[in-house]
């Protein structure tokens, strides 16, 4: 390979100031990228950080001698190959034995003439060129050869003797290195009258068969090979190169070769997502960063540049910091990626206001969607909708829909989210007037990594994580998110359904959400009735109870129809609750399941005890399908609680006391 002149840097080394910047625009001249040094030190700092390509070493050095230099470059594996040229004004034949005895590759005596000092150059490059490549092919040889799972073998064609040998041929035919180098190829003959390689040599090569099939002995037995040769100069000698294929049981081989090909296809595979590992980091960094980014700098220019008054200047200020801890936050998200994938992902969950969550997340990305000209629109269906997930991984949601919108809509475009009841969910609806998602992309909108095509990419940057990321944060939040499109121009809609809470949160609990309201009145309409409350899902389960309990209710909770039924049939009860609130979707034993081993209990144990379904399955047919298990009310979430506490009034006879 040719290496323009200009790509080759040279180290010229000096300490006469006048000689050395002669030489070194004369290589200038010559079209070489020269640096300088004055001193050895100097000049082995310069060797060690820029790593030229020569060195142009003076012999005379003020601190250090050219040769202890040369010997210093040489000694240390990252130079030794770095071509050395001394030069000296003073030259003996004493000067030019200790010079290569330090490492020279060449000495010359000053003054030196331009065209020799130029050849000898280009002959030192041309040698350490020469080099590298003879090293590379050898490096590449080892590799291949040493590194190759078949047993491979390279004999003399004349003596038929074993020049070299891999490890897999020492493993599989049991023979050690130095064994099988004293042998010949004919010491692998099972017995004198196995038809042998060797036995078509004399008649020339064209004779040998390729792949073809021949016995040979192992240390321990007979085994049947496919060989595979090549004719090659090995160490100057006439050799064949053999790759040896054990084709015993060969049924059984194909099979197991089947399963293990496809073993190293599912390995290979996860060695490609792990050497992705460290670009999905830097991947998420800039993606998740760049709101709160945008929304700082954006404010921060503005105070910079414009002069506003005090609501203003404190209003900026305020956004700063939420968006710096914001951004604080998202770090610390970032290191739970990994933990998203492998399902250890843990949610702080607690009530949280839908709306205000939308609003913040528009703020934050207000600056940039305002860079674009793009309006974003903002539709509440709903005055207050509250659900049960962990406030921040609800916003990275809304955050990553916002941005991937913008990103993709052109400027003056329009970005609208809505939010609105959908029965037994609430839904958020994120739309654009982008530039779309084309049908056979569309499957693959929530793959990690996934990008439309790479044009793309390189308009747009960005690895493909944000819309992974939503997917996985809505699954784990019990929700699902869909994309559609009409076609590239014509903008997306990613709808997520995020399921509702089991109860509608009492205004003091709105308060802890930041909504305000009213404290709950406590009446005394449930007093003296005991429920029994079952759901799995833990803030369902003890919001229904503190609810139950503010009407006067006593409530015991079960986490699973297991834990209920034990409550019913345990000895020491006087008599059983006097009312059944239950889940129906419960892991193990649902709530059909669990009002069926109700009712087969004998009355004086709760088997006609009353019963409410209190589940997110609002069809005629949940409801019929609970009727018909045993439950005399299905009641779809979220309920009121007002309305919760007159329905196990009337089921217990307490209406109207």
């Amino acid at each position: 390979m040719i290496v323009p002149m200009s790509d080759i840097t040279i180290l010229n080394v000096e300490d006469y100031d006048d000689s050395r910047e002669a030489t070194s625009e004369l290589l200038r001249l010559e079209g070489f990228a020269v640096i300088e040094a004055a001193t050895g030190a100097e000049a082995l700092h310069l060797v060690k950080t820029a790593q030229p390509q020569l060195v142009i070493l003076d012999v005379k050095l003020p601190d250090i001698s050219g040769h202890e230099v040369c010997r210093r470059i040489k000694s240390d594996y990252a130079t030794a190959s770095i071509p050395v040229l001394q030069v000296s004004a003073y030259v003996t034949g004493q000067d030019r034995v200790r010079g290569l005895e330090s490492g020279a590759d060449a000495y010359l005596m000053k003054p030196v003439e331009v065209a020799e000092l130029i050849a000898t150059i280009k002959a030192l490059l041309r040698m350490r060129e020469a080099e590298e490549s003879r090293r590379e092919t050898e490096a590449r040889y080892q590799l291949l050869f040493e590194g190759n799972s078949l047993p491979t073998i390279i004999f003399d064609l004349e003596t038929l003797r074993f020049l070299a040998i891999n490890q897999a041929a020492v493993r599989h035919y049991g023979f050690s290195r130095e064994e099988f180098l004293a042998m010949t190829i004919s010491d692998l003959r099972p017995s004198p009258d196995t038809i042998a390689m060797e036995d078509f040599v004399s008649s020339g090569l064209n004779a040998i068969p390729n792949a073809a099939q021949w016995k040979h002995r192992k240390k321990d037995g007979v085994i049947e090979v496919e060989i595979v040769w090549h004719e090659l100069i090995f160490r100057g000698r006439h050799c064949l190169l053999l790759l040896a294929k054990d084709v015993t049981e060969r049924k059984r081989v194909e099979a197991e070769r089947e399963e293990l090909l496809g073993k190293e296809k599912r390995a290979r595979e996860e060695a490609q997502s792990a050497n992705r590992a460290k670009d999905e980091f830097l991947a998420v960094v800039s993606h998740e960063l760049r709101a709160p980014l945008n929304a700082m700098l954006g404010w921060a220019r503005i105070l910079r540049t414009t002069r506003v008054d005090e609501a203003t200047l404190s209003h900026a200020i305020e956004i700063i910091e939420r968006s710096a801890r914001t951004q604080s936050k998202l770090i610390e998200d970032l290191l739970d990626t990994a933990r998203i994938v492998s399902g250890n992902l843990r949610l702080d969950i607690q009530p949280v206001e839908l709306r205000s969550v939308i609003e913040s997340a528009a703020q934050v990305l207000h600056p940039a969607a305002e860079a674009k000209g793009i309006d974003i629109r903002l539709a509440f269906d709903v005055e207050r909708e509250v659900i049960t997930g962990d406030a921040d991984r609800l916003q990275q949601i809304v955050w990553n829909l916002l941005s991937n919108a913008i990103k993709f809509t052109p400027n003056g475009g329009r970005v609208e989210v809505l939010l609105q009841r959908a029965d037994p969910h609430v839904r958020l609806v994120v739309s654009d007037t982008g530039r779309g998602i084309s049908p056979e992309n569309l499957p693959y909108v929530f793959d990690r990594f996934h990008q439309a095509d790479s044009s793309s990419a390189r308009r747009h940057g960005g690895l493909g994580l944000g819309l992974s990321l939503v997917r996985h944060l809505v699954e784990l939040h019990g929700g699902t998110v869909y994309a559609g499109s009409d076609g590239e121009g014509r903008g997306a809609t990613f709808i997520v359904n995020l399921p509702l809470r089991a109860v509608r949160p009492q205004p003091t609990e709105l308060e802890s959400v930041g909504l305000g309201g009213i404290a709950l009145s406590a009446p005394s309409a449930l007093d003296g009735i005991w429920a029994l409350v079952v759901d799995d899902e833990t803030d369902a389960r003890e919001l229904l109870t503190t609810l139950l309990q503010q009407y006067g209710a006593r409530v015991t909770s079960a986490a699973s129809a297991a834990e209920a039924l034990s409550v019913l049939t345990a000895d020491e009860r006087d008599r059983p609750p006097d009312v059944l609130v239950s889940d129906i979707g419960m892991p193990d034993v649902d709530g059909y399941a669990l009002i069926r081993r109700v009712r087969a209990l004998a009355p004086e144990r709760g088997g006609r005890i009353p019963a409410i379904a209190l589940t997110a399955y609002g069809r005629s047919i949940d409801r019929i399908r609970a009727l018909s298990a045993g439950f005399q009310m299905h009641m779809p979430k979220p309920v009121e609680p007002a309305e919760l506490a007159m329905v196990i009034a009337s089921l217990t006879g307490r209406a109207g006391n």
